[in-house]
Formats: C-alpha cells, sequence, structure tokens
C-alpha cells in the first residue's frame, strides 16, 4: 500500500514538473507571455493595444510608429489624429471629459494649462530619458519644477532676406544692430526696392525680439511678473513698440497699405524678387522654392540696440504627453521614451519634417535655416511672447495684433497699445 502511494506521489511530481516546464518564462496559458522587455526581442511582454492622438497625421506619424512596434512588436498602436489647433484640443477636451483620452496625446503651448491644472498628465520629471530635453525646451511644459510633456523639437522664425537685394545696394553682411538694419532698410528703399513686408498680424517676430532683448535680457522673470501683477505691459513693451515705430513706420519702411496682404502673398512676393525681406520661418520654405528655385536667401535674427543682442521667434513643438488614468502607462512611457532615442529622432523627423532639438542631436535643416537653428533654436536665443504668457494668450495676441496695426494707420501711440493690454489682461484676470 505505501508503495503505491509513494509511486503515485511521483507521478504527480512528474506531472507539475513537466506543466511547469511547458509554462515557462511566465506564460499565463493563453499564448501571452510576461515578463520585462529588453526592447531587443530576448523577452517578451503582453500584448498591449496602445492608443495615440497627435496633430500630426498618420502619414507624419507612421515612420516612428512603424519604428516602435518593430522594436516592441507586442505591442500595437491606435493612432487617431485632429488638425492644429482648434479641432484638436476640442477633440482631446471632449475625450478627457469622458474618461476616453488615449494613453498618449500632444500638450500645446494652447492647451497646457488645461491638462496641468486638470491633472490629466504624468509628470514625467524623473523620467532618464527627460535629460535629452533642451532646458528651453522643458520650460513650456514646467510647472513647479515638474515637467509633464516630453518634446523632442522645435521651430525657428526670423527675417527672410534675399542675398542678391542685397548685393544690389553692397550689402553682403547682415545688421548687427537695429540702427544698422534700419539703415539697410532706408538703403534699399532708395534704390527703389521695397525693403520689407508686414502685415502686423504676427506680433511674434520683430516686436517680440526686439521685447526679449530689451526687455527680458535685463529681467528674464518679466513675463511671471507680468501676470502676478508686479509688472505691467507698460513697464516691458513701451520702450520696443517705440523703437519699431520710430524705425519702420515713421521711415516709411511699412505702411497701411501692408495689412491687406495675405501670408501666401507676402511670401510670393518675397520669392519672385518683388520684396527683400519678410518675417517667416521653415512652413514657409516649400513655398518660396516651388514660386522660385533659383532664389538665394537665408534667414537672420532681429538685430538688437547693440551687438548680440539679437533675437529669433520661435518655441519648443508640441510635447508627448502620457495619460495620467491610463491602464498602459508602462507602454506609453516606452514610446515616449523611443521618440528620445537616436533612430526614433531619425524617424519622427523623416515623418514631420521637424527641427531635432535633442542633446546629441544634430538636424537636417535647409541651408537658409542653419545659423538660426544653432545660433538661435539650439542656442536658445529665441523668443514667443504666447508661449512665455501663462494665460489669456489668444486674447492678448488678437488685442496686440489691432493695437499695432492701428499705430501702422496713424492711429494712437505705443503707450495706447500697452493701455490696451494692461486693460485686458485685468479683464480676462478678473473673469
Amino acid at each position: 500500500m505505501r508503495k503505491t502511494s509513494y509511486m503515485l506521489l511521483v507521478a504527480m511530481m512528474a506531472v507539475t514538473l513537466l506543466l511547469s516546464a511547458c509554462g515557462g518564462s511566465g506564460n499565463n496559458g493563453n499564448g501571452n507571455q510576461t515578463g520585462a522587455a529588453d526592447g531587443e526581442g530576448t523577452a517578451s511582454e503582453q500584448k498591449v493595444k496602445l492608443s495615440l492622438l497627435s496633430w500630426n497625421n498618420e502619414t507624419e506619424m507612421k515612420p516612428v510608429i512603424d519604428g516602435f512596434t518593430k522594436k516592441y512588436p507586442n505591442i500595437t498602436i491606435d493612432f487617431q489624429t485632429a488638425p492644429p489647433v482648434k479641432d484638436y484640443i476640442a477633440k482631446l477636451q471632449t475625450m478627457l471629459l469622458s474618461n476616453s483620452a488615449t494613453d498618449v496625446f500632444i500638450m500645446a503651448a494652447e492647451n497646457r494649462n488645461e491638462l496641468i491644472d486638470g491633472g490629466y498628465a504624468l509628470d514625467l520629471t524623473d523620467q532618464p530619458f527627460m535629460s535629452q530635453m533642451t532646458d528651453a525646451s522643458k520650460g513650456m511644459f514646467t510647472r513647479d519644477g515638474k515637467t509633464y510633456a516630453f518634446s523632442q523639437a522645435g521651430w525657428v522664425g526670423g527675417i527672410y532676406y534675399n542675398k542678391d537685394l542685397f548685393a544690389k545696394v553692397g550689402v553682403t553682411e547682415e545688421p548687427k544692430t537695429w540702427q544698422e538694419f534700419i539703415d539697410l532698410c532706408l538703403k534699399l528703399k532708395e534704390a527703389g526696392i521695397v525693403p520689407l513686408y508686414d502685415n502686423a498680424g504676427d506680433i511674434s517676430t520683430i516686436q517680440g525680439a526686439l521685447v526679449a532683448s530689451m526687455t527680458l535680457s535685463n529681467d528674464p522673470e518679466y513675463d511671471a511678473k507680468l501676470f502676478t501683477g508686479e509688472k505691467t505691459f507698460a513697464d516691458g513693451w513701451s520702450e520696443p513698440l517705440k523703437l519699431w515705430k520710430e524705425g519702420l513706420v515713421d521711415n516709411g519702411i511699412i505702411d497701411s497699405g501692408m495689412i491687406g496682404l495675405t501670408g501666401d502673398q507676402i511670401v510670393n512676393e518675397f520669392a519672385v524678387g518683388n520684396v527683400a525681406m519678410i518675417q517667416g520661418g521653415p512652413w514657409n520654405i516649400p513655398a518660396i522654392e516651388k514660386a522660385n528655385p533659383e532664389l538665394q536667401f537665408s534667414m537672420m535674427a532681429v538685430p538688437g540696440v547693440e551687438p548680440g543682442q539679437e533675437f529669433y521667434a520661435g518655441a519648443p513643438n508640441v510635447g508627448f504627453a502620457v495619460n495620467s488614468k491610463s491602464k498602459n502607462q508602462d507602454a506609453a512611457l516606452k514610446f515616449v521614451e523611443y521618440l528620445s532615442t537616436p533612430e526614433g529622432l531619425e524617424l519622427f523627423e523623416k515623418g514631420t519634417g521637424q527641427i531635432i532639438t535633442v542633446a546629441g542631436y544634430e538636424s537636417k535643416v535647409h541651408p537658409a535655416l542653419e545659423k538660426a537653428y544653432k545660433e538661435g533654436l539650439l542656442a536658445g536665443k529665441f523668443y514667443l511672447p504666447m508661449v512665455s504668457w501663462p494665460r489669456h494668450q489668444e486674447a492678448l495676441r488678437n488685442q496686440m495684433v489691432v493695437s499695432v496695426q492701428d499705430l501702422l494707420v496713424g492711429k494712437g501711440s505705443p503707450e495706447d497699445v500697452t493701455k490696451a493690454l494692461d486693460q485686458k489682461l485685468k479683464e480676462m484676470e478678473s473673469k
């Protein structure tokens, strides 16, 4: 009897060992394997369907998604998109309010406050890949020392100039000071060349750069103080606007007739050689080259009062955030981490054409943007008011455009502009 019991026990142990061996590597019985993946296929994880919402379209995101899913074959991507800016923000907000938001979504300057204040975005501060971001990029997505999105790209804008038209008036070097810039404009004007087109619809390039060089260079915390009531628009914008008006408006370099010009008209007039300079960014290059493939042009910064005080317009691009309520946070973090790797950066650049700002990665930019990229974007010598303003960005921007256009038609003064802005900020803060 004892022998029979002993043999039965041995048989049971053998069956147990056999089953254990067949179920090795964490097999859970349904064909999915668990265990930490190392990204090189040596260990597998459970099947995961990761959802992603972006305002880049599917064609733009395909290279990086294909690269990611090849590296992590257990993860599939449910990709969704909505065009910027208004449609994307509305779609994401609807999803958040209905608890159906994607695992990963993008955070922009226009919705960062709502996402951070609402607790919708995971704190990424201590994630190792965050060390790849430049300090300038982190600033847009940081609140109280915590960073909530990863941005690996940025844009830079400045003044495009026609090299051949400059050469016609004997100019071979970019102006180093604001006065040299005005002198150049007057020299072009005297030669019968339209110096600059400006419809005053974009206050972020010339006026913003003057604020950066004249105000922020002396008080880097000016924008923060503006929204705590320690400073006013009159404190920081009056002198730059006076310089802008005296140099460009009072000298007849730009006038009210330009207000009716559309962005496409301005770019086309530059491309065909009817104007020496325009404000612009990377998005203008395809249209310029399509209209005139032979045009010799480049981009320069807006000069400051003194040499070395020049600034570009620019900002970090949107950041990728992880849904704080996601059930797939590990996979979501893997996706954001992948965007920081050389492979992910190269594929993201290939698909979107965006300028990469991650430390140690040299982006492939158009020759006209080489200087702006290296001395502006990577060096942090750029400024965009709407990014630095923590709230009411669109209301303040609209007020500024209207007020600056008033200056172009001879209505009001720079003091009137800043007075209107201070009143608008007070109005918005009281709501």
